[in-house]
Protein backbone atom coordinates (compact mmCIF):
# COMPACT_ATOMS: atom_id res chain seq x y z
CA UNK A 1 0.00 0.00 0.00
CA UNK A 2 0.81 3.50 -0.72
CA UNK A 3 1.21 6.93 1.07
CA UNK A 4 0.17 9.91 -0.93
CA UNK A 5 1.34 13.59 0.71
CA UNK A 6 -0.69 16.36 -0.83
CA UNK A 7 0.24 20.06 -0.44
CA UNK A 8 -1.53 23.22 -1.59
CA UNK A 9 -1.30 24.98 1.03
CA UNK A 10 1.56 28.02 -0.63
CA UNK A 11 2.77 28.82 -4.10
CA UNK A 12 3.71 26.03 -5.89
CA UNK A 13 1.62 22.92 -4.99
CA UNK A 14 3.49 19.61 -3.87
CA UNK A 15 2.01 16.26 -4.89
CA UNK A 16 4.11 13.02 -3.93
CA UNK A 17 3.80 9.57 -3.48
CA UNK A 18 6.03 6.98 -1.41
CA UNK A 19 5.58 3.28 -0.25
CA UNK A 20 7.37 3.55 2.45
CA UNK A 21 7.60 7.19 3.53
CA UNK A 22 11.59 6.90 3.33
CA UNK A 23 11.70 7.71 -0.55
CA UNK A 24 9.02 9.23 -3.18
CA UNK A 25 7.97 6.64 -5.66
CA UNK A 26 7.16 9.75 -7.43
CA UNK A 27 6.85 13.51 -6.54
CA UNK A 28 5.63 16.69 -8.72
CA UNK A 29 5.56 20.38 -7.87
CA UNK A 30 2.47 22.45 -9.96
CA UNK A 31 1.19 25.75 -10.21
CA UNK A 32 -2.26 27.77 -10.82
CA UNK A 33 -4.64 27.03 -9.03
CA UNK A 34 -5.54 23.88 -6.95
CA UNK A 35 -9.35 23.82 -7.63
CA UNK A 36 -8.48 24.04 -10.98
CA UNK A 37 -5.28 21.66 -11.11
CA UNK A 38 -4.88 19.45 -8.41
CA UNK A 39 -7.48 16.96 -9.65
CA UNK A 40 -5.64 16.52 -12.98
CA UNK A 41 -2.28 16.67 -11.96
CA UNK A 42 -3.22 13.63 -8.79
CA UNK A 43 -4.60 11.76 -11.82
CA UNK A 44 -1.71 12.22 -14.09
CA UNK A 45 0.60 11.45 -11.02
CA UNK A 46 -0.90 8.14 -10.01
CA UNK A 47 -1.16 6.92 -14.11
CA UNK A 48 2.26 7.69 -14.05
CA UNK A 49 3.21 5.71 -11.54
CA UNK A 50 0.89 2.90 -12.26
CA UNK A 51 -0.88 3.44 -8.83
CA UNK A 52 -4.35 2.91 -8.34
CA UNK A 53 -6.75 5.39 -6.26
CA UNK A 54 -7.67 1.99 -3.98
CA UNK A 55 -3.97 1.55 -3.22
CA UNK A 56 -3.66 4.21 -1.16
CA UNK A 57 -3.65 3.63 2.85
CA UNK A 58 -2.14 6.77 3.76
CA UNK A 59 -2.91 10.44 3.19
CA UNK A 60 -0.69 13.40 4.49
CA UNK A 61 -1.64 17.18 4.12
CA UNK A 62 -1.21 20.07 5.93
CA UNK A 63 -4.19 22.19 8.44
CA UNK A 64 -2.23 25.03 8.56
CA UNK A 65 -0.50 27.65 7.87
CA UNK A 66 -1.20 28.61 4.27
CA UNK A 67 -3.70 29.12 1.40
CA UNK A 68 -6.75 29.04 3.14
CA UNK A 69 -8.42 27.88 0.08
CA UNK A 70 -5.36 25.79 -1.16
CA UNK A 71 -5.71 23.37 2.59
CA UNK A 72 -9.49 23.23 2.27
CA UNK A 73 -9.67 22.27 -1.54
CA UNK A 74 -7.20 19.80 -0.68
CA UNK A 75 -9.03 17.95 2.34
CA UNK A 76 -12.00 17.80 0.25
CA UNK A 77 -10.82 15.83 -2.33
CA UNK A 78 -9.20 13.90 0.17
CA UNK A 79 -12.49 13.03 2.11
CA UNK A 80 -14.38 12.59 -1.50
CA UNK A 81 -11.42 10.09 -1.97
CA UNK A 82 -12.06 8.61 1.27
CA UNK A 83 -15.88 8.51 0.80
CA UNK A 84 -15.20 6.17 -2.38
CA UNK A 85 -12.12 4.64 -3.27
CA UNK A 86 -10.22 5.00 0.09
CA UNK A 87 -12.90 3.52 2.88
CA UNK A 88 -10.01 2.16 4.66
CA UNK A 89 -7.10 5.11 4.35
CA UNK A 90 -5.97 7.02 6.72
CA UNK A 91 -5.56 11.00 7.26
CA UNK A 92 -2.60 12.64 8.70
CA UNK A 93 -2.62 16.43 8.69
CA UNK A 94 0.49 18.59 9.66
CA UNK A 95 1.67 21.88 10.24
CA UNK A 96 3.79 23.13 7.45
CA UNK A 97 5.72 24.85 9.71
CA UNK A 98 6.56 22.57 12.04
CA UNK A 99 7.95 20.29 9.45
CA UNK A 100 10.19 22.90 7.78
CA UNK A 101 11.48 23.62 11.27
CA UNK A 102 12.13 20.09 12.04
CA UNK A 103 14.07 19.84 8.20
CA UNK A 104 16.04 22.43 9.13
CA UNK A 105 16.87 20.87 12.28
CA UNK A 106 17.99 17.62 10.95
CA UNK A 107 19.78 19.01 7.91
CA UNK A 108 21.25 23.10 8.49
CA UNK A 109 20.39 24.44 11.86
CA UNK A 110 23.12 25.10 14.50
CA UNK A 111 21.37 24.57 17.61
CA UNK A 112 24.11 26.36 20.00
CA UNK A 113 22.58 29.33 18.90
CA UNK A 114 18.95 31.06 18.63
CA UNK A 115 17.65 30.19 15.70
CA UNK A 116 13.89 30.82 14.52
CA UNK A 117 11.61 29.84 11.53
CA UNK A 118 8.85 32.61 11.21
CA UNK A 119 6.08 33.13 8.31
CA UNK A 120 3.40 35.76 8.12
CA UNK A 121 0.08 35.08 10.67
CA UNK A 122 -2.40 37.35 8.39
CA UNK A 123 -1.59 41.15 8.27
CA UNK A 124 -0.84 42.05 11.41
CA UNK A 125 1.36 39.64 12.92
CA UNK A 126 3.79 36.80 12.26
CA UNK A 127 3.77 33.11 13.48
CA UNK A 128 7.08 32.05 15.20
CA UNK A 129 8.72 28.54 15.78
CA UNK A 130 12.50 28.16 17.67
CA UNK A 131 14.24 25.53 16.45
CA UNK A 132 15.81 24.09 19.06
CA UNK A 133 15.29 20.36 20.99
CA UNK A 134 12.21 21.41 21.92
CA UNK A 135 10.97 20.52 18.72
CA UNK A 136 11.30 17.15 19.21
CA UNK A 137 9.30 17.17 22.53
CA UNK A 138 6.85 19.96 22.47
CA UNK A 139 6.98 22.60 20.12
CA UNK A 140 5.12 25.86 19.91
CA UNK A 141 4.79 28.27 17.70
CA UNK A 142 4.36 31.89 19.20
CA UNK A 143 2.87 34.54 17.23
CA UNK A 144 5.05 37.95 17.01
CA UNK A 145 3.45 41.99 16.27
CA UNK A 146 4.77 43.41 13.15
CA UNK A 147 6.94 45.21 15.27
CA UNK A 148 8.13 42.98 17.82
CA UNK A 149 10.18 40.38 15.87
CA UNK A 150 13.63 42.16 17.09
CA UNK A 151 12.91 41.52 20.54
CA UNK A 152 13.84 37.92 19.37
CA UNK A 153 18.00 38.21 19.62
CA UNK A 154 19.11 35.08 16.49
CA UNK A 155 18.71 34.09 13.49
CA UNK A 156 15.54 34.43 11.60
CA UNK A 157 14.49 31.49 8.71
CA UNK A 158 11.37 33.04 6.79
CA UNK A 159 8.84 31.37 4.70
CA UNK A 160 6.50 33.91 2.94
CA UNK A 161 3.10 32.89 2.53
CA UNK A 162 1.00 33.34 -1.26
CA UNK A 163 -0.04 36.65 0.58
CA UNK A 164 2.18 39.17 1.97
CA UNK A 165 1.72 42.73 3.46
CA UNK A 166 5.03 43.76 4.66
CA UNK A 167 8.20 42.58 5.04
CA UNK A 168 10.04 41.26 8.31
CA UNK A 169 11.77 44.00 10.52
CA UNK A 170 14.56 41.80 11.18
CA UNK A 171 17.14 40.56 8.80
CA UNK A 172 15.92 37.02 7.34
CA UNK A 173 17.06 33.90 5.00
CA UNK A 174 13.94 33.09 2.94
CA UNK A 175 13.54 29.99 2.19
CA UNK A 176 11.18 28.19 0.03
CA UNK A 177 8.25 25.85 0.74
CA UNK A 178 9.77 22.23 -0.08
CA UNK A 179 7.12 19.66 1.16
CA UNK A 180 9.77 17.05 -0.92
CA UNK A 181 11.72 17.86 2.13
CA UNK A 182 9.20 16.64 4.42
CA UNK A 183 9.46 12.50 4.45
CA UNK A 184 12.21 12.31 7.17
CA UNK A 185 10.70 14.76 9.35
CA UNK A 186 6.98 12.81 9.09
CA UNK A 187 8.81 9.57 9.89
CA UNK A 188 10.41 11.52 12.95
CA UNK A 189 7.06 12.37 14.05
CA UNK A 190 5.75 9.13 13.73
CA UNK A 191 8.07 6.90 16.02
CA UNK A 192 8.35 9.64 18.78
CA UNK A 193 5.93 10.57 21.25
CA UNK A 194 5.95 14.53 20.13
CA UNK A 195 3.16 16.43 21.98
CA UNK A 196 2.44 18.76 19.09
CA UNK A 197 -1.26 20.34 20.81
CA UNK A 198 0.58 23.48 20.58
CA UNK A 199 1.02 23.92 16.89
CA UNK A 200 -3.19 23.93 16.23
CA UNK A 201 -3.78 27.42 14.84
CA UNK A 202 -6.60 28.14 17.75
CA UNK A 203 -3.67 27.04 20.10
CA UNK A 204 -0.64 29.62 19.06
CA UNK A 205 0.62 31.90 22.07
CA UNK A 206 -0.22 35.18 20.98
CA UNK A 207 2.96 37.44 22.10
CA UNK A 208 2.38 40.79 21.80
CA UNK A 209 1.14 43.14 19.37
CA UNK A 210 -0.24 47.02 20.20
CA UNK A 211 -1.93 48.78 17.65
CA UNK A 212 -0.75 51.67 16.55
Amino acid sequence: MYSLLIDCSHKVNFIGLSNDMNNWIFKRNFHGQPFENLIENLKSALDDSSIDHSEISHFYTPDSPGSTLGIRVTQMMIQGLLNTCCLSAKVTHYNGLYLSALSLLEDTVDIAKNNYLITENGRHSWNVLKIDTSLKMKPEIHQYGLEDLSELQGYFYYIPQIKTWSDPKVDTNKLDYLPQRFLGSIKLISSLNIDTSLLSPTRNTYVKWNQG
